[in-house]
């Protein structure tokens, strides 16, 4: 159980909670032209976790300390090696910056964060489809 984002006794219970927004987005996104193949995604609310930053630029989670110091980078579903971070990231560092960076800082970010994270492997996966700089 937990409170509403503005902090009133709305009850919610987690992970039922997430488990049913993040079948309603998969649900959507076929709607709206997705592969049906994104229907068999399952939920795993081990995966995700509160405060891990989007990174526009390179389709990266970062999980950032207070300072910028990358603490571990995930593409999609894989964790990157410190090499591969390193490529991207010199120094490991990242400045928050809202024209690049989106930080997922709420309870209610986890399956949308779950859900991005499995929608990256899966086109990253895929042969049909080819990544390329604007999305």
């Amino acid at each position: 159980y937990g409170f509403d984002m503005d902090y009133t006794l709305a009850e919610y219970k987690s992970p039922e909670y997430d488990f049913l927004g993040f079948d309603l987005v998969k649900e959507r996104l076929v709607e709206i032209g997705y592969p049906k193949e994104i229907k068999k995604f399952k939920y795993n609310p081990e995966f995700p976790v509160r405060g891990l930053w989007w990174d526009n630029l390179h389709g990266n989670m970062l999980k950032v300390d207070g300072f910028g110091n990358i603490l571990f980078c995930c593409h999609g579903l894989k964790f990157m090696k410190a090499e591969e971070i390193a490529e991207k990231y010199p120094n490991k560092f990242i400045k928050l910056d809202d024209s690049r960076i989106f930080v997922y800082n709420t309870l209610f970010n986890l399956p949308e964060i779950y859900l991005l994270a499995c929608l990256i492997d899966f086109f990253q996966n895929k042969k049909d489809y080819k990544e390329v700089k604007d999305g």
